[in-house]
């Protein structure tokens, strides 16, 4: 059953509302995974969340309605199961364009992920999400990326036995003080953006 969280944000003055559905992955063609080439059985994907946000029922029009979405992905690995913390910590931005910080952007910007397969060789691995809602750097603006809202989710997965577990994280909004936390690790990655 899926969970739905509605988050209000403000664009350009006007209120909005984001509509995130939070669920299970009960299937890969469902999900997509059946059409992608990937080195691993796509069924794997059944058991681990699914997150699809946007913007619902937006009234704005045009150039207004412009928005972008930034994911931050924290992984933390453990490669024996008596470890008590993990062999790896790693913070990255969840993007597939080195020039670009957005997972995803437009008018409006609507987020789908399903992540799945994440252990690598590892016994045990937490997998979180800080999921980003802003308004994109423009005319509008100044130039600055201004933050709209957030959410934080994710998963576990582990091997028990030759079997591998998947339990889901809890969804949350998450604010704008989580948002700046990450910001210098956003700078770090990203330089070309005038965060606020």
């Amino acid at each position: 059953m899926a969970k739905i969280l509605h988050i209000p944000f403000v664009l350009r003055g006007i209120p909005n509302i984001i509509e995130v559905v939070y669920k299970v992955n009960e299937s890969a063609a469902e999900s997509g995974f059946d059409v992608l080439n990937l080195p691993f059985d796509p069924n794997l994907c059944v058991g681990y969340p699914v997150a699809h946000a946007y913007i619902k029922d937006m009234v704005s029009t045009g150039y207004r309605r412009t928005c972008g979405w930034i994911q931050l992905v924290k992984r933390e690995y453990y490669s024996s199961e008596t470890l008590e913390n993990p062999d790896e910590n790693v913070l990255s931005v969840d993007t597939n364009d080195s020039t670009s910080i957005y997972i995803a952007h437009g008018c409006p910007a609507e987020l789908y992920d399903a992540p799945c397969n994440n252990l690598n060789g590892n016994v045990k691995g937490k997998w979180t999400a800080y999921t980003y809602l802003v308004d994109m750097p423009s005319r509008m603006n100044g130039n600055k990326m201004y933050f709209l809202a957030g959410f934080q989710w994710g998963y576990e997965e582990a091997m028990v036995k030759g079997t591998l577990t998947v339990s889901m994280q809890d969804i949350k909004e998450i604010g704008k003080k989580q948002w700046e936390e990450h910001i210098p690790f956003m700078k770090e990655q990203y330089s070309q953006y005038d965060y606020m």
